[in-house]
């Protein structure tokens, strides 16, 4: 790893211990804890088995996306690379470490091309859905917030209110990524472009791992095509699962009840959730941790009617930390997958005339 990117990455880890900061001597750290040992018990049991349901349905799709490849998995296994994909997804910027499943498949020799592909295959109607559930939340809080409020909680900057700004740059991100994954993933042209690209003279040499495989990969991309129709349905369920449990949260924290919020209900959680966590792909933090947070209760700002009490505001604050908190905690389970993963890998360098299979890692 080179210093420059040594030192980028410091300065998103410097940069996220500060929002983090922020966010703590706002809230204070007393409101915050009072507001967490409050918690009620059964309703973050259920956040959580949503969450769950919501990898079990992931790791389906992942399974059914293969399957249209002829490749054939275990769900047990893959389940555990699912978890191991979230887990890095988690800490790297952009959330980009997902792409790196197919390292986690390699135990199950699913071919690198076959895996990547239906990766971004996944991705692109993920990413696509979010889009579109962006705007969605962005019409709900334009029709149920008076725009008197966005002005209120959110400055101007040259004629443009702050808070639609931001939300515009989460949901053009989200756009930009859907768009160059499909490019990718199902243009011809682009994987052609790519492909020359690749084979320039100076960088042959460090592509030649992939340029091997991509043949395949424009095989196994225009198989996954017929599985387009069954990754918007379990990506549609997920989001519905998403909303419940963000729905739960709220009840765990004492969020939602008649008088304090009464556009603060599921529906509410099922559409502001892509808008929410499309900061989380803003990659000037590891996974946008910190973004992610203040957006969150930016828009609760919105629905709150800001200031409100002391306890509600740390029980808001307390909503946006477990609202990542409960899936770093639950793709845990990933981690012995990685070091079975990272291990093999180190293994296979050590004698590559054992494993033919390329470096997976290094393809991506």
């Amino acid at each position: 790893m080179n210093s420059r990117k040594i030192i980028r990455i410091l300065l998103q880890v410097v940069f996220m211990i500060a929002i983090f900061a922020a966010l703590l001597l706002y809230v204070g750290i007393g409101s915050l804890y009072e507001a967490l040992l409050n918690v009620k018990v059964e309703y973050l049991i259920l956040a959580f088995a949503s969450y769950f349901g919501i990898n079990l349905l992931f790791t389906l799709r992942l399974q059914r996306v293969l399957g249209k490849e002829g490749v054939k998995t275990s769900f047990g296994k893959t389940l555990m690379a699912q978890y191991a994909g979230m887990l890095t997804s988690d800490v790297t910027p952009g959330r980009s470490g997902y792409i790196l499943t197919p390292l986690y498949l390699r135990d199950q020799n699913v071919p690198s091309s076959k895996s990547l592909s239906g990766i971004l295959s996944i991705q692109t109607i993920e990413f696509l859905v979010k889009v579109v559930g962006g705007v969605g939340a962005v019409i709900f809080l334009l029709q149920v917030v008076p725009f008197s409020r966005w002005q209120q909680e959110f400055p101007t900057f040259l004629g443009v209110n702050s808070g639609l700004f931001v939300a515009g740059l989460g949901i053009t991100l989200m756009l930009i990524g859907a768009i160059i994954l499909a490019a990718f993933t199902w243009s011809k042209r682009a994987i052609s472009l790519f492909n020359r690209i690749a084979n320039w003279r100076f960088l042959k040499r460090f592509t030649g791992g992939l340029i091997g495989k991509l043949e395949e990969f424009k095989e196994s991309s225009q198989k996954n095509r017929k599985a387009i129709p069954e990754i918007l349905g379990l990506t549609m369920a997920c989001w519905i699962l998403k909303g419940f449990e963000w729905y739960f949260l709220s009840l765990a924290l004492g969020i939602v009840f008649p008088g304090l919020s009464p556009v603060l209900t599921w529906l509410a959680f099922f559409l502001i959730h892509p808008l929410a966590t499309a900061l989380g792909f803003v990659p000037i933090t590891p996974a946008g941790m910190g973004v992610q947070e203040f957006g969150i209760l930016g828009i609760f700002a919105l629905l709150f009617a800001w200031p409100v009490s002391e306890p509600i505001t740390a029980s808001l604050a307390a909503f946006a930390l477990l609202a990542r908190g409960l899936l770093v905690i639950e793709d845990l389970i990933g981690i012995p997958q990685i070091v079975k993963s990272t291990s093999s890998l180190s293994f296979s360098r050590k004698k590559p005339q054992e494993d033919s299979t390329p470096d997976t890692a290094t393809a991506i």
